[in-house]
Order: structure tokens, then C-alpha cells, then sequence
């Protein structure tokens, strides 16, 4: 009977991540490591070309298929009206989960199982994260980021509401803390998850290589024209600053920021030149207008990618929200540095301790 893991967890926190290092770390061990994510969040509802999945296939070299790693489109399903057909399509898509899940089970000796978009997705259709770790009998990891104290009540809520589904609660890992978050972190919110009676298996700290989108991921988004800095597309953007004040006090105010996006209206030179005189990864200009010849010269001195969108400032800002890094299979500098933080923040042994116990339990049904 193989391990299973499941990682649960909102969009963002890191699950891939995390599940790619533990699937390289076993793969390391010797171990035969299987990728399932159940609910994808692509737009059909049988659909085979999620990120995630394609990225653990060809990173871990798994034969089998992306459409039965990933079976299920959460975005594509929908609450159905009282009846027996509803009931049946409920049905159909759990064989077909259950029926996948055992392909890649009985054929590996560690299931890695990536939660959806949220815990509870697909609760309405028993469908959610609680209920398919308990119909596979899979052990879980709780993964989230902390930002503000909301967000250890969240933890301890989900944590508490794991264990009363009768689920076997591993511990939680706490990813992507910025350094100004650390030390509260650690001597705040650690002891109160501790005393909660909950295990705390690693703190994360932020990696700006790992964490933050690349210039390449908002040109992606924003499919603008690229008018110099090719060559520097992969610069990390860790903040984003508007330019729409003064210059008297637009160079004060950019300086606050590191490895920022700017935006601001293509007519606006002057805020151009004084980003490009700050810590800037790239310079986006809005509206259509072409800058002044000056503002080329410079960037293509400092190497800063300059991309012109036909946007206002405002539309541009919402289609960079929830931009988010995404690993690619031939970044293996980047997977590399995921895996070795991951080794090094995370209780890895215990982790592995507590799979093994559970797995044996299972087995002999006293669990």
C-alpha cells in the first residue's frame, strides 16, 4: 500500500512548491512519488493542461497521463438541482476521481495529493479537500502564508475543523513569511498554535527567487509591446509603485521600493526617468503613448525592460493582481533553490515519521 499526503491550503500559499520539494526529497530516498490534484482550476471539466501538473509530470518524469493526474475541473462544476440526475453526474465524477486516484497509487509508493483553490471548494458536492483526504484515508499538511493575526485564527480554525472530519492532521507549514513577519512569527504565533495542541512543522521564510513574479510573467499578463530590456525579462518584481504625483516628490517615494514594477501614462517622462533612477525591474507605460527618446536611452543603459500597454493605469493595475510566479520545468535553478529551503525550514524527518506510522495504521485498520 503506497504513502499518501495531502496538502491543503488556499491559491497561493504554495502548495505546488512545497509539493515538488517533498516529491524530489523522496525521489532522492530512492522512493517511486505520484502527483494527483483532483480539481484543477482550468475551464473544462475534463481537462488535461493545469501548470501544476504538467510541471511535477515532466520534473519528475511520471508516464502517467496529465487528464488522469488531474481529472476534475473545479471552475466547470457547478450545484445541480435536487434529482437523480444530478445524482448521478455526482457519482460519475467521484469513480472517475477514485478510479484515477488508484491508478497512480497502485503504482507508486508515495501519492502527493495538491489541495484545490480552497479547502472547502466543492463542499456543496462532498467533493471538498475534507472529504476526498478521508474517502483516500490520506494524512494532511495544512500550508498557509501569514500576513496579519486573521490569518493564525484562520489556521487554527481549519485546523480544528480538520480533526473534527476525522481527519489524521499531520501539522502545518507556514510559507512565504516576509522578514518583517518573522519575528512575530516565530515568537507569537509558533506558541500559540502549540499550545492549541497543533504541530508546526516549518517556517518558511520569503525568497524573492522563489516568491515573486518575474518581468516575463507580467509582460505575460499585460501583452504589451516590449521597447527595450529583452535581455532582462526575468528580473523578480517584489513591488509595484504608481507614478501619478509630482517629481518633486516622485524620487523620495520610489526609492522606498525594491525591485519594483513602475506604472505610469507613457507621456509622463519625467516619472519615467526618475523610476529608472531607483531600484526598477521594469518600467510599464500606459495609455498607448510612445515616451520620450530619452527614456529609451536610459533604460537600455540600465538594462530595464520597458513595456507599453494601451490600458489606463487603473486597468493595468487589476490585470497584474494575482500575478503570481510560476515555475517552469526547465528552471532547474529555481527548483533546486525550492527544494533546498524547503529541505532546510521543514521538519522533514517527522514528516516522513508520521506518513509511515499513519500508513501502517491504515493497513491494519486500526485507524
Amino acid at each position: 500500500m503506497s504513502k499518501k499526503l495531502y496538502l491543503m491550503g488556499k491559491s497561493g500559499a504554495g502548495k505546488t512548491a512545497i509539493a515538488l520539494a517533498f516529491s524530489l526529497l523522496w525521489k532522492e530516498k530512492g522512493n517511486e512519488v505520484g502527483f494527483f490534484k483532483p480539481k484543477t482550476t482550468g475551464h473544462n471539466l475534463y481537462q488535461s493542461h493545469d501548470a501544476d501538473i504538467m510541471l511535477l509530470k515532466q520534473v519528475l518524469g511520471l508516464n502517467c497521463k496529465p487528464e488522469r493526474m488531474g481529472p476534475l475541473s473545479h471552475e466547470s462544476t457547478y450545484i445541480f438541482g435536487h434529482s437523480d440526475h444530478s445524482g448521478l453526474i455526482i457519482n460519475k465524477m467521484e469513480e472517475m476521481l477514485d478510479d484515477c486516484f488508484r491508478e497512480i497509487a497502485d503504482n507508486t509508493e508515495i501519492v502527493m495529493i495538491e489541495g484545490g483553490k480552497s479547502p472547502g471548494a466543492g463542499f456543496s458536492l462532498s467533493l471538498d479537500d475534507f472529504s476526498l483526504a478521508k474517502r483516500w484515508k490520506a494524512p494532511v499538511i495544512y500550508i498557509t502564508n501569514l500576513r496579519r493575526d486573521n490569518d493564525l485564527d484562520e489556521i487554527l480554525f481549519y485546523n480544528n475543523f480538520i480533526q473534527a472530519k476525522g481527519l489524521y492532521l499531520i501539522g502545518n507549514i507556514l510559507n512565504d513569511v516576509s522578514p518583517e513577519m518573522m519575528d512575530k512569527v516565530r515568537n507569537v504565533y509558533a506558541p500559540i498554535i502549540k499550545e492549541k495542541g497543533y504541530s508546526l512543522l516549518g517556517i518558511i521564510p520569503t525568497n524573492p527567487s522563489t516568491s515573486f513574479p518575474t518581468v516575463a510573467e507580467f509582460y505575460k499578463a499585460l501583452q504589451g509591446e516590449i521597447l527595450t530590456g529583452e535581455d532582462n525579462m526575468d528580473a523578480v518584481v517584489e513591488d509595484i509603485g504608481i507614478g501619478a504625483m509630482t517629481t518633486e516628490g516622485a524620487l523620495r517615494y520610489l526609492r522606498r521600493g525594491l525591485n519594483k514594477a513602475v506604472i505610469t501614462g507613457g507621456d509622463r517622462s519625467d516619472m519615467a526617468l526618475c523610476a529608472l533612477e531607483s531600484s526598477t525591474s521594469v518600467l510599464i507605460l500606459t495609455g498607448g503613448l510612445y515616451p520620450d527618446v530619452r527614456v529609451i536611452s536610459r533604460a537600455c543603459e540600465k538594462g530595464i525592460p520597458v513595456i507599453l500597454v494601451h490600458y489606463d493605469t487603473y486597468n493595468t493595475i487589476k490585470m497584474l493582481q494575482g500575478v503570481v510566479r510560476q515555475i517552469l520545468p526547465d528552471d532547474t535553478e529555481t527548483i533546486n533553490l525550492i527544494k533546498n529551503i524547503v529541505s532546510r525550514h521543514c521538519h522533514w524527518d517527522k514528516i516522513d515519521e508520521e506518513m509511515h506510522s499513519y500508513s501502517i495504521c491504515t493497513e491494519q485498520k486500526n485507524c
